[in-house]
């Protein structure tokens, strides 16, 4: 069997660029971490020309992305037209957005004078469908990861159940938790695949705990005021909004936001909010004193493992989505549509210092768990395994 150093993987899916800098970057931390263990990856990321308009000229066709570890990763962004998602009648544009999608994949490959020993695409949809159909053409095993929060809707409603022969020459899946694996054996579409279920992971050499103090004054936060953070989109699923509302019923608690959406949280109880770059967000959580996420549905958060990594309390949701990485003795679970119970979450986690610092240590032991490069080497390992069977 080939060891990481003489591997040659191929990557699609949705990756970082210069109009969606924040894009699946745990997608883009997977692969460095694959490169930086000695896998010489190149990627291929579809540019959506109907999407990003005039923004298109921005993005090289081909990249080289240097990882922290000082390897190198080759990007490909070919052009297609997307047409979008959109219901018309009983049709839905996402079936011919995905066709359109792999088509520009396999013409990429079709141009590289290159040899693979594996490709891996993320996500069903804009990624591991394209990656099947990459595997039947040059002959290698192809793998998925499926990392969906929820299957029905960003899946099933708009594209459909894909069919056999689409699924056909799949070599293994990589699920990101307990959760997606149940539903993909329920679905029963991939019967006699190997699955894998390795949550998403961190890089706990950006991630640790770091002086709170120092990282408040460094983002301009207050240093005397009890601060809930939240890590991630500013959308109804994310709960950012709930979070607000939670806080603005609580006295002398605040609530500080890292990341983006069309209606950002605001108020007198805000004392932070805007987008961070990746390798800031650490030291964002370090000055936080709760880390708190109210989401609906998941894949496997990244934000929580990053709040985990850096020895934060958490509040977040009682789902199934949580189950692989939060219990009771680093976390307050609470239902995430109720106001009520993440503001009294907030309430006792702020009112009992002894019991903010026992779940910290909890949550930072939890975290040793979801080390990033203990994943791509359980990733590599089972493609590999895999590859031996196919």
């Amino acid at each position: 069997m080939k060891e990481m150093k003489d591997t040659h993987a191929l990557f699609v899916g949705m990756y970082p660029d210069a109009v969606s800098p924040y894009r699946n970057v745990f997608f883009q931390n997977l692969i460095f971490a694959m490169a930086d263990a000695g896998v010489r990856c190149t990627v291929i990321s579809p540019v959506p020309v109907t999407k990003y308009r005039f923004q298109t000229g921005r993005i090289a066709r081909r990249l080289t992305h240097h990882t922290p570890g000082g390897a190198d990763v080759t990007v490909y962004y070919p052009r297609y037209i997307s047409a979008s998602s959109k219901q018309i009648g009983s049709f839905n544009t996402e079936t011919l957005s995905e066709k359109l999608f792999e088509d520009c994949v396999l013409s990429a490959v079709g141009r590289l004078d290159e040899t693979f020993d594996f490709v891996y695409g993320h996500f069903f949809l804009y990624g591991g469908l394209a990656a099947i159909r990459v595997g039947r053409q040059l002959g290698i095993p192809s793998f998925l990861a499926y990392g969906e929060c929820d299957f029905e809707s960003q899946v099933r409603q708009t594209y459909g159940i894909p069919k056999k022969e689409q699924l056909d020459g799949l070599t293994g899946i990589i699920s990101v938790s307990t959760k997606n694996t149940n539903e993909l054996k329920e679905l029963g579409i991939v019967d006699g695949v190997p699955i894998l279920t390795a949550p998403n992971s961190t890089d706990l050499t950006l991630f640790y705990p770091k002086d709170p103090a120092a990282c408040r004054k460094k983002l301009g936060l207050p240093a005397d005021r009890f601060i809930v953070g939240f890590v991630g989109g500013f959308i109804e699923r994310k709960g950012d909004q709930r979070l607000l509302e939670a806080v603005n019923g609580l006295e002398d608690t605040y609530a500080a936001f890292a990341g983006r959406g069309d209606v950002p949280p605001s108020g007198a109880r805000v004392v932070f909010c805007q987008p961070l770059a990746h390798e800031d967000v650490s030291d964002f959580l370090n000055a936080i004193d709760v880390f708190c996420l109210p989401t609906l549905s998941e894949g496997s958060c990244n934000a929580i493992v990053e709040a985990m990594a850096c020895g934060k309390p958490i509040i977040s949701s009682n789902l199934p989505f949580n189950d692989d990485a939060l219990d009771a003795t680093n976390a307050i679970r609470i239902d995430p549509t109720s106001v009520a119970q993440i503001r009294q979450a907030i309430q006792t986690l702020k009112e009992d210092p002894a019991l903010r610092e026992k779940l910290s240590e909890k949550a930072l032991e939890k975290s040793k768990d979801f080390d990033i490069m203990r994943r791509a080497d359980r990733i590599f390992r089972f493609i590999q395994s895999c590859s031996a069977r196919d």
